[in-house]
């Protein structure tokens, strides 16, 4: 498996590395960039994408660090810088504002997850004509699992023990409908740059 894009990995580790201080300066950075809907009703606006990238604790981190690695690993055929950091920017903007403007109840929250969920959607269908089974089995699993966090009776603190938090299951929904978003702006572009190419 040939990467994409080179590049990227150098600019990616740099990424993973921002995040892993971030996340255990938690204490001193979080006041400054979680979401905090008072802090940025009073005109911090860059709390809606900087929440993402801060974490309750090292095990919070620990456990969005190694799906973002994973993802990186397993996907560095589909990922370039354009789409990379595409993705940090588009979906941390999507997911923030829906998490500002639908949860209005929401007054705090921090972590990559919500994200990372629009990071393995947006790459498992722009991989999806190169293995379509097993794409297409990842993807049900992870369909079925955004369902069955909406039903009655999930266990929301069933990580509390490790994170100091209840796991917020919009922000996997929001993150994930950002993704496929993401994609079906991507394949546009492209088909777009494809039919002008052939027109000239």
């Amino acid at each position: 498996m040939q990467p994409r894009d080179k590049k990227l990995r150098p600019q990616f580790i740099a990424f993973a590395l921002v995040l892993a201080v971030l996340g255990f300066a938690h204490q001193w950075v979080n006041p400054w960039l979680a979401f905090d809907r008072a802090a940025i009703d009073s005109g911090q606006a860059w709390r809606i994408v900087t929440c993402h990238l801060v974490h309750l604790n090292h095990w919070h981190l620990l456990l969005n660090l190694s799906g973002l690695l994973l993802c990186g690993y397993f996907f560095e055929d589909l990922l370039d810088r354009f789409r990379f950091w595409g993705w940090l920017l588009f979906c941390g903007v999507a997911a923030g504002m829906a998490l500002y403007f639908i949860d209005g109840r929401l007054q705090h929250y921090v972590g990559l997850s919500g994200i990372l969920h629009g990071l393995l959607i947006l790459c498992l269908l722009l991989g999806w004509r190169g293995n379509p089974v097993l794409h297409s089995v990842v993807l049900a699993v992870i369909v079925g699992r955004l369902v069955s966090e909406h039903l009655p009776g999930y266990d929301v603190d069933y990580l509390q023990g490790w994170i100091n938090g209840r796991v917020y299951v919009n922000a996997h929904l929001y993150g994930a409908i950002s993704g496929v978003v993401l994609w079906g702006l991507i394949k546009g572009g492209e088909g777009f740059v494809g039919r002008r190419e052939q027109a000239e």
